[in-house]
């Protein structure tokens, strides 16, 4: 996640130390909790394998829960890359086990690591219509509240937070992360266990300029089907998939972690935003660019023959429709051309 080197230091599954202290000086946080920035509780869970404390907060947007790890090393003066860890079920299915799997890398490598409390969603044979997606977009906001509580407390990187999920926790890390790819710079999931009417919702919305990494062993009795729908689907709707042949244990969060690492080095991230007319300006569009680079020039096609050179440009449609609209970025060190384009309606049902 960083560009100093590290060794990729395996977690050890067994150092289950769960014993919670009531620390003092945590409950004593200052309150500068304009941000709400507080323990859940003030309680801390102890890992033998780092020297730090996960810490288990509160989101105070949903309510809900999540722990997560913070390196050693932190310094505020510089930003820092966030992975988000949607934890499984079955009898290690919990945020704090999902989170033991990270946070010996989380320490050797410098990034943040958290694991939301996610709601679980009823089994497919008992579901009714509607359940699931539900469960889906109860787990989304609890995701992105976690994201903003940790941005509100610490300096997280905006161009390198990451979403990654494994068996039943693939279904919600899919769906937040290719929901919203001007927030999630990559996705992985590993060995998915899901309903192909999980990934419905996200029709026509995939972004084929995110990077995704399925790492699947298909011939796994239990979740093979699964991983193979998924990575259908995925092949179908998404333009950026690597496609891994592994399981659960065999490296897997080394994995993950180098695939994240590549897309920063070599993948540069640019999301284009493009804000809906005021009701004063109907025909009226704003544009707006992230990205994790400074680009040395922008050159956007507004799909109606006009074109700009600003770096955030607001554009005047003089007619109602629907306009493709491309901008081409110059990288300040590759010189190659970064594309994006994003698809605009202006005027009468837009």
């Amino acid at each position: 996640m960083t560009t100093d080197p590290g060794l990729l230091t395996q977690v050890n599954p067994s150092g289950r130390d769960c014993r919670r202290t009531r620390a003092a000086l945590v409950c004593a946080m200052t309150v500068t909790t304009a941000l709400l920035f507080v323990p859940a509780g003030c309680d801390t869970l102890r890992d033998p394998n780092v020297p730090d404390p996960i810490r288990l907060m509160m989101e105070p947007e949903t309510g809900g829960e999540y722990e997560y790890y913070r390196p050693s090393s932190y310094d505020r003066a510089k930003a820092w890359p966030l992975v988000i860890v949607c934890h499984g079920t079955g009898m290690d299915g919990t945020a704090n086990a999902e989170l033991r799997k990270w946070t010996s890398l989380s320490e050797s490598q410098g990034f943040f690591v958290a694991a939301p409390k996610l709601v679980k969603p009823k089994s497919r044979w008992k579901t009714q219509p509607g359940d699931r997606e539900d469960a889906l977009r109860a787990n989304e906001r609890l995701i992105l509240g976690t994201v903003r509580h940790l941005q509100g407390g610490h300096h997280i990187s905006a161009d390198r937070i990451f979403l990654a999920g494994r068996s039943t926790g693939a279904a919600p890390a899919l769906f937040t992360g290719l929901s919203h790819p001007d927030l999630f710079r990559a996705v992985a999931i590993v060995q998915p266990k899901l309903d192909l009417a999980d990934l419905g919702p996200l029709q026509g919305r995939v972004d084929v300029n995110q990077p995704v990494l399925l790492r699947h062993l298909p011939s796994d009795p239990l979740t093979g089907k699964d991983a193979r729908t998924a990575r259908d689907w995925l092949l179908q709707h998404h333009g950026d998939i690597v496609d891994d042949r592994g399981g659960y244990r065999d490296g897997a969060v080394d994995r993950v972690v180098d695939f994240f690492e590549y897309v920063v080095a070599s993948r540069p991230w640019a999301h284009v935003k493009a804000y809906a007319p005021d009701a004063g300006a109907p025909l009226e569009v704003r544009f707006e660019l992230k990205a994790s680079f400074a680009p040395t020039s922008f050159e956007w096609d507004f799909g109606d023959g006009s074109t700009s050179l600003l770096s955030s440009p607001t554009h005047a449609y003089a007619e109602t429709g629907t306009y493709r609209v491309q901008v081409t970025l110059g990288h300040p060190s590759s010189g190659k051309a970064v594309v994006r384009a994003v698809t605009v309606s202006v005027g009468d049902g837009s």
